[in-house]
């Protein structure tokens, strides 16, 4: 799968996810309303003309209560669909580590990922998988280990230095850095419906 089809399977998958949780929340939002509408209007007959303007004010306060309230759980749905939309993403992303454009930009990333460590000491720890790929990426650089982790993720890490500097080139990583960026446009998205 291309990295652009699951960025539009994730985009797809997340609008009807949204549009499914907006429809509810401004059905819960209308019934909110009208049921304040109607406590409005079942307080006015019922008060006296000379304490009107205390039962408008309590109203006006359990209204503006019960619109935060409604926000609040729009707010709500909406983080739980970035929420949705990250955690599908990244049960993604083991299979990513298979698609010809990571393959085809592997060498280039190891070498950008060693430019911060040096050779001469580097370790590129990687799973299993990912191994045969990365040792021939690897193969003008034989100094180079490439060393088999099982926590290494989906992508892989270089350590040099003894240890010390550690460059995180996983797709969980990458995946964590966008995350508030995705956020924010899946919440821009939401607000376009």
């Amino acid at each position: 799968m291309a990295s652009s089809d699951l960025d539009e399977a994730l985009r797809k998958r997340g609008r009807e996810t949204a549009e499914a949780i907006m429809r509810a929340a401004r059905t819960a939002a209308d019934r909110i309303a009208a049921d304040a509408d109607q406590a409005i209007e079942e307080r006015r007959s019922a008060v006296l003309s000379s304490r009107k303007d205390v039962y408008r004010t309590q109203a006006r306060t359990e209204i503006a209560a019960e619109l935060h309230e409604a926000m609040r759980a729009v707010l709500l749905a909406k983080t739980r669909v970035v929420e949705r939309v990250l955690q599908r993403a990244r049960a993604l992303l083991p299979a990513e580590l298979r698609n010809d454009a990571y393959q085809a930009a592997l060498e280039k990333e190891v070498e950008e990922a060693l430019a911060f460590v040096g050779s001469e000491e580097a370790t590129v720890l990687c799973s299993e998988a990912l191994a045969p790929a990365l040792r021939q990426a690897l193969r003008a650089t034989p100094e180079v280990a490439v060393q088999v982790a099982n926590d290494a993720g989906s992508g892989f890490v270089v350590v040099g230095q003894a240890g010390r500097v550690r460059v995180d080139s996983t797709l969980e990583t990458r995946l964590d850095r966008l995350a508030p960026t995705l956020a924010i446009e899946i919440h821009e998205r939401l607000e376009e419906r």
